[in-house]
């Protein structure tokens, strides 16, 4: 291919086309994430990273193997017209992707054709988007720095405004929009009176329209399935998408129904009947028996809820005596769905006499308040922050670590009670592993036997599910205590799994067998030991060497995220066969830039995809929401990382300044496997503003460190080799596809602490590559000057 030259630097026209296309790159991962959750689980949110990254890394291979596509004519001519395709194909995207049948009940085979040929459309429109940067790169490769930069603002505009956006559209509508948003960046890109820019008015025109039309009209709308949850007959009642989740609500057609189920993605909660100046429902309505317990042995005080569950777990500590019940919910669209959609069946029990409910993460807004309760109750709750942040984390929950249990043990009055309620075998050994985590936590505190103040209480809920009830507290559990304990447990529940004197039920009894709960759970058959803010995947208890032969219960919410990984895997890779070996493979003659040139392209992709998921799952805690943290810092990394693509082009010796850069980044994300985490941990009382302030300031040096790579290394590889951009930036995105992969299979079964560290040695592999690489005279001059 003839590389493409222009004789001056890009206007300020072509550049802010450039950052729009970006822009809606970024907007469209985000949307895309949102459409996967709610369609299928909450894990394929991990799966719109993976397309974003290979579409964008297959435009770019494209344009370095049909270079006869894109060289006609003027740069802007080229781009102004296949940014016109990006703008008609992120239209028809989401008009495809929301008739697809997404069920999965049926036979394996089917749901993974329809997974496959899911991946196929969403991956269209990152393809024609990479093909346009690719061509804005390679046409001003000497400008790299100041062409980087804007790509990398756009994204990271595009990171602020897409989350917010969520609040006032539904996914696949703001979808359809976006293309009305790149149809105007196809006409910034043409020259005045050219045939680009009268089509691009004319694609500008269509795209409007139909984004009207999606608005006004179900064109772009995602049925809800939940079918096989719901009675025949019952009737919708709201549907709320928000950042978080997609709430749906229902009321059953029956009149004399005890509840009304309420979705939010593919999690469940049941909103119990109440009327306004009736008695609250007791335990014996809601089948919580075991979770009143807590609230029996306490002394009087106020009690914290984390998760509503609906209404149902705030009308049991108010029927159970707690006259001030405060609750911390943390999507405001369930509260909404139950208290005003339902409100004239549910009684609207987030705002009864002595409630007090705020929205937020569980353990930041616990965090930033010094009150301390009587209970503390968590029952059946599930952050699954992946699908809220977007943030590709699986099953991580930080709502069951160690760090969590202390940080709640420090809210409870002197005698307080921690009370955490998880399924029995419903989703793997959620209960037996909440109890390992409690007695963990309690030894931590330096208490010399946990088990004297810990009690599990079986039961079943109003669907018969069994479930256990985990009580415990600072000091141990009174003979006076424990014998009300049993006699309530009797009757109102299964009796006692685990406690004082007790021999233990089920798995308990191998547990209260054991010499240590750790002894217990690293011989267990499933990964049932404490999770931690380093792991924090609860739910992930497949260990590594036998996650094939495992043949435990798995519930439909709880998917195993090495199996999702797995499948995302063979059809990540099945793809990026297709869009980048495949293509090479067949086009001959063309001159290609060695492995080792690329090896440099290929680390700094994996180094930066795998620290920018880190960073995500750092800041959820620091920031409250998940989707606070998805946009605080993939704007803020990417803007940076243009500050850093800026200040690439002002050096005179280029080799010294990316050394300097890739030694400093290694430096900084070496240090902050040990330090970010405890700093954050003692920044998180400051105000939501400073924060923002502090994460910002945290980020910028990593983004400016590792923005000056890609820039630099581009102008080399154009010197040496004037054909090999698209083909660097492709080899940079496949291995940004990979790297995704990679860091969260790692982090499961390592940690992320440790996948700091691997991303941290990408960079030192890229360092390494450049002490040895050749760099021409020509290269050293080149700059965006």
């Amino acid at each position: 291919m003839r590389a493409i030259e222009t004789p001056s630097r890009p206007v300020t026209r072509i550049l802010l086309a450039i950052a729009l296309v970006s822009g809606c790159t970024l907007a469209e991962q985000v949307f895309l994430t949102r459409l996967l959750a709610a369609a299928i689980f909450y894990h394929f949110s991990f799966l719109a990273v993976s397309l974003a990254l290979l579409g964008g890394g297959a435009g770019a291979i494209f344009v370095y193997t049909k270079p006869g596509w894109f060289k006609r004519d003027l740069p802007e001519q080229a781009m102004s017209r296949w940014t016109a395709i990006f703008a008609i194909i992120l239209i028809l995207c989401p008009l495809m992707l929301v008739r697809l049948d997404y069920s999965w009940s049926g036979p394996v085979v089917h749901f993974a054709l329809n997974l496959a040929v899911a991946a196929i459309i969403a991956t269209m429109p990152f393809f024609a988007a990479g093909a346009v940067l690719t061509m804005a790169l390679d046409a001003y490769t000497s400008y790299a720095g100041v062409t980087y930069a804007a790509d990398l603002a756009g994204a990271g505009f595009g990171a602020i405004l897409a989350v917010p956006a969520l609040w006032i559209a539904p996914a696949p509508t703001l979808m359809v929009a976006l293309g009305a948003a790149a149809a105007l960046a196809a006409v910034m890109f043409a020259t005045p009176a050219s045939s680009e820019l009268r089509n691009g008015v004319i694609v500008a025109v269509i795209t409007v329209a139909v984004s009207v039309l999606a608005i006004i009209t179900p064109l772009a709308y995602l049925p809800p399935d939940f079918s096989q949850a719901i009675a025949p007959g019952a009737v919708q009642v709201s549907d709320r998408w928000t950042p978080i989740n997609r709430v749906v609500a229902y009321l059953l057609p029956d009149p004399n129904a005890p509840s009304a189920p309420v979705f939010y993605d593919r999690g469940y909660a049941g909103a119990f009947h109440h009327r306004r100046g009736e008695p609250i429902p007791d335990w014996r309505f809601l089948r919580l028996g075991p979770q009143t317990i807590g609230y029996a042995i306490a002394a009087p005080g106020p009690a914290l809820v984390i998760g509503g569950g609906g209404g149902r777990d705030i009308f049991n500590a108010l029927s159970s005596g707690r006259s001030t019940v405060d609750v911390i919910e943390i999507n405001g669209a369930i509260r909404d769905a139950v208290d005003k959609d339902l409100a004239a069946f549910t009684g609207s029990p987030y705002s009864l006499p002595g409630v007090n409910a705020v929205i937020g993460d569980g353990r930041s807004m616990l965090a930033s308040r010094d009150t301390k309760y009587a209970v503390i109750h968590i029952g059946f709750t599930d952050t699954f922050s992946s699908n809220s942040a977007a943030a590709f984390a699986l099953t991580e929950s930080n709502l069951y670590t160690l760090e969590a249990f202390d940080q709640y043990f420090d809210h409870l009055e002197p005698g307080g009670v921690l009370e955490v309620t998880r399924y029995y075998r419903q989703a793997d050994e959620e209960a037996l592993r909440a109890t390992i985590l409690m007695l963990e936590a309690l030894r931590r505190r330096g208490v010399k036997d946990p088990r004297a103040n810990t009690v599990v209480i079986l039961g079943r809920d109003y669907w018969n599910i069994p479930f256990g009830t985990v009580l415990a507290r600072l000091k141990p559990f009174t003979d006076a205590e424990l014998t009300i304990i049993r006699a309530i447990a009797k009757e109102r529940g299964d009796g006692i799994a685990f406690g004082p004197g007790e021999p233990g039920l089920l798995e308990w009894h191998g547990l209260t067998d054991a010499s240590s709960p750790l002894d217990f759970c690293k011989n267990y058959r499933l990964n049932v030991c404490p999770s931690t803010d380093d792991k924090p995947f609860f739910f992930d208890q497949r260990r590594l060497e036998n996650i094939v032969s495992d043949r435990a219960t798995i519930s439909p919410l709880t998917i195993h995220p090495m199996l999702i990984l797995l499948l995302t895997f063979v059809i990540v890779i099945a793809l990026a066969f297709t869009a980048y070996a495949l293509p090479l493979i067949l086009v001959n003659g063309v001159e290609r830039p060695p492995a080792g040139e690329l090896s440099f392209f290929a680390a700094i992709g994996f180094g930066y995809i795998i620290l920018e998921i880190v960073l995500i799952q750092r800041f959820v805690l620091f920031l409250g929401f998940p989707t606070y943290a998805l946009s605080v810092v993939l704007s803020a990394l990417l803007v940076f990382t243009g500050i850093g693509s800026l200040m690439s082009g002002r050096f005179q010796q280029p080799k010294s300044a990316l050394m300097a850069s890739l030694t400093i980044a290694a430096l900084l994300i070496v240090a902050s496997a040990a330090t970010l985490q405890p700093l954050l941990r003692n920044l998180i009382l400051l105000p939501f503003p400073m924060r923002v302030v502090v994460s910002v300031v945290i980020i910028g040096p990593f983004g400016i460190a590792m923005g000056m790579a890609m820039p630099i290394g581009l102008r080399r590889i154009k010197a040496l080799y004037p054909t090999g951009v698209p083909y660097a930036f492709g080899v940079n995105g496949v291995a940004s596809v990979a790297g995704a992969v990679l860091a969260m299979a790692a982090a499961i079964n390592f940690g992320f602490t440790a996948v700091t560290i691997l991303a941290a040695a990408f960079y030192v592999a890229a360092l390494v590559q450049t002490l040895a690489s050749y760099w021409p005279d020509s290269n050293a001059a080149a700059s965006d000057s």
